[in-house]
């Protein structure tokens, strides 16, 4: 009985210190004279993360449109973070100042977990000279001698659609975003890591199914990304990897065995896991059209099988996710709005009569229309909602007495930035025309944001725009597209995530088109 009464007044008083300390801790804005939004203790601003109500990227939104200043305060937990508005701090913060905000604040351990040791999360001067080195693997010249693998992909996809689709069980309805996710895990599966899934015709392959695991919207998943940008300390502590030990193991030994394979037997590829090689062995890509193998010296080799594993990774992971929404997202918008799609495929279609209805690099970069649709959905639906950096030295904002403290995390809004009135009219209406060159100029500076901006933008940006172009010239080319029976005229994004990933999908009708001029000739 004593002991039972002594258990109930610690437990009480534990709770009573934490209250307490939170209470305190959510002063920290207040005595800097900053705005905040008010935090809800023990939640911070998080809520309704924390209880997987929703996704991070809606709650930076949403909190953004609370405040009309500059810059305000959040608190996430306990941490007190910036919210930045203004479009010239936004500049001054990812280009003019960056030196003050250079990381992400993202948990590494390269020892512990392999695949953390990536582009995207590294830190400091190791992240600065890995991406000196990846720079010239995105160069035109470097995509141009990618792009028969690429189509050889898209070719794939198509053909099998042409073939299956009357076999579907709903007649000819299908989900969009798992068929894209298999075309761009084989695209690039092909140009990542040199091999041939094939998971458009096998969805159970191998392959596909890392990928599915790796960024499924699980608990584990949202625990994970959460505690990594937010609390990474309690990351290291619990030694939580980002991605789950099979998915890792499989990684590392993908690309291990095909390392070993073409440096033994000289196998040269035009693909990124060559030019991954070629930094391996001697630490500089070659110039453009220079794919030679080279003899191996293990006393030179500035890169180990892991630390390949960690770009080939991130690179497939964050390629195939984010180029699908594009092309899943982009093809729901033009079924809700035909006349937009007829625009586009008649440009496909007239590029395509104009170069022996052949598809090339240069034939793409003709479809005007085409990029300005996925530039609108870019703005909708970015494929990441925000952008997060750490304060890495004390920083005055400028006019102003306010100094970021070393380690406060920063949000750029993107999804409210692209989504305010204020810089873009009827926000919420799709409309490609806005990008159209003659209205370019109207656009504000760093208020359209979906790759970043300055040394820390998107790197394989290009890559992912040339992949997701090329599988929606294909599918607009070959499929008329209708919503489908179930698809309402908004959707509904998962919670526990970073990335947009719609709620069920999106189930659209594919209406073949005319047979002329078909990448592949049935």
């Amino acid at each position: 009985m004593v002991f039972g009464v002594f258990f109930v007044s610690f437990v009480c008083a534990t709770i009573g210190v934490i209250y307490l300390y939170l209470k305190r801790s959510y002063r920290y804005w207040e005595k800097r004279n900053v705005t905040y939004i008010k935090p809800t203790v023990p939640f911070g601003n998080m809520k309704d993360v924390l209880l997987g109500r929703t996704d991070l990227g809606s709650i930076i939104r949403d909190l953004y449109n609370q405040s009309r200043e500059k810059f305000f305060g959040i608190y996430m937990i306990n941490r007190p973070a910036l919210i930045i508005r203004d479009p010239e701090l936004i500049k001054a913060i990812m280009i003019k100042d960056f030196d003050h905000f250079v990381d992400r604040g993202i948990f590494v351990d390269e020892e512990m977990d392999p695949i953390s040791g990536n582009l995207f999360s590294l830190t400091g001067q190791k992240w600065h000279k890995l991406r000196i080195k990846l720079t010239p693997t995105f160069t035109s010249g470097k995509l141009r001698a990618m792009f028969p693998s690429v189509m050889s992909s898209a070719e794939n996809m198509q053909k099998h659609l042409l073939k299956n689709l009357n076999n579907h069980s709903e007649g000819n309805v299908h989900e969009v975003r798992d068929l894209t996710a298999r075309f761009l895990t084989d695209l690039i599966a092909s140009v990542a890591f040199g091999i041939n899934v094939n998971s458009i015709a096998d969805p159970n392959a191998h392959f596909r199914k890392m990928g599915q695991k790796a960024l499924a919207p699980t608990f584990r998943n949202g625990i994970v990304v959460f505690l990594s940008f937010m609390a990474p300390k309690v990351l290291d502590y619990l030694k939580l990897k980002q991605f789950d030990d099979d998915v890792e193991k499989f990684m590392v030994s993908i690309v291990e065995q095909t390392v070993k394979h073409r440096e033994k037997n000289n196998v040269v590829r035009e693909d990124f896991m060559q030019l991954l090689i070629q930094l391996r062995n001697s630490g500089t890509v070659k110039d453009d059209g220079d794919w030679s193998a080279e003899t191996v010296d293990k006393q030179k080799q500035t890169m180990t099988f892991n630390e390949i594993a960690a770009q080939a990774a991130v690179f497939f992971l964050a390629g195939f996710e984010t180029s699908s929404s594009v092309i899943s997202f982009c093809l729901y918008e033009l079924a809700k709005n035909p006349e937009m799609q007829e625009r586009a495929y008649r440009e496909i279609k007239q590029v395509l009569a104009d170069n022996n209805w052949d598809y090339s690099y240069e034939g793409l970069k003709q479809m005007k229309y085409l990029e300005c649709c996925m530039d609108e959905i870019l703005r909708i639906y970015p494929p990441a909602p925000s952008i997060i950096r750490i304060c890495t030295k004390d920083y005055k904002i400028p006019e102003t007495n306010v100094t970021i403290e070393k380690g406060t995390n920063i949000f750029i809004p993107i999804w409210g930035l692209q989504k305010d009135p204020k810089y873009f009219e009827n926000p919420e209406k799709y409309n490609p025309e806005r990008f159209l060159p003659v209205n370019s100029d109207k656009r504000v500076p760093f208020t359209y944001l979906p790759f970043g901006e300055g040394p820390r933008s998107c790197i394989g940006a290009r890559m992912g725009r040339l992949n997701a172009k090329v599988g929606l010239a294909v599918l607009l080319q070959t499929f008329r597209f209708e919503l489908g029976p179930t698809m309402g005229q908004t959707l509904k994004m998962e919670a526990n995530q970073v990335l947009l990933q719609p709620v069920d999908g999106i189930k659209l009708r594919f209406i073949p088109r005319e047979q002329r001029g078909l990448v592949i000739q049935l």
